[in-house]
């Protein structure tokens, strides 16, 4: 990987095919390969503030839950460093880019979400659903047309 490029990794709406992808594209990030994350995090699907349902996901530890996490699928890109700002801007909360661990044991910049979101999950609310049984966010999308 060049100086000049950021490796990051995604889980949802900006895998390829999904509606946010152009958010990457546009900036000139590059495709370098799929993966999964270290089988340390729970998704959740949670409704955002405008209604729109993205995943969120949330590196676990047996403090704060006694289901242990699980593997996720993911895809790293090469966002060039001098766009990143560009593309940081348009990640709302309660989402955040923060390090992610890959199966492998390495570590790359990614989506994390706020701790609110499992915890809302956890007390029933119907705004956030724990989908990490899926293994990806196109499982799940399509579990929602069966």
């Amino acid at each position: 990987m060049s100086q000049n490029m950021l490796r990051l990794a995604v889980c949802g709406l900006h895998l390829k095919g999904f509606p946010l992808n152009a958010q990457l594209t546009s900036l000139n990030a590059e495709f370098i390969k799929s993966c999964r994350s270290a089988s340390v995090y729970k998704v959740y699907a949670f409704r955002d503030e405008a209604g729109k349902v993205k995943p969120g996901m949330i590196r676990q530890s047996p403090a704060d839950d006694p289901q242990p996490g699980s593997s996720f699928y993911l895809e790293l890109w090469d966002v060039p460093i001098e766009n990143f700002g560009k593309f940081i801007v348009q990640v709302p909360p309660p989402l955040a880019i923060g390090t992610v661990e890959l199966d492998d044991g390495s570590q790359v910049k990614g989506f994390v979400c706020e701790a609110w979101v499992a915890e809302a999950s956890k007390q029933g609310a119907d705004n956030a659903t724990d989908i990490t049984h899926h293994g990806s966010w196109p499982a799940y999308i399509e579990s929602l047309t069966k």
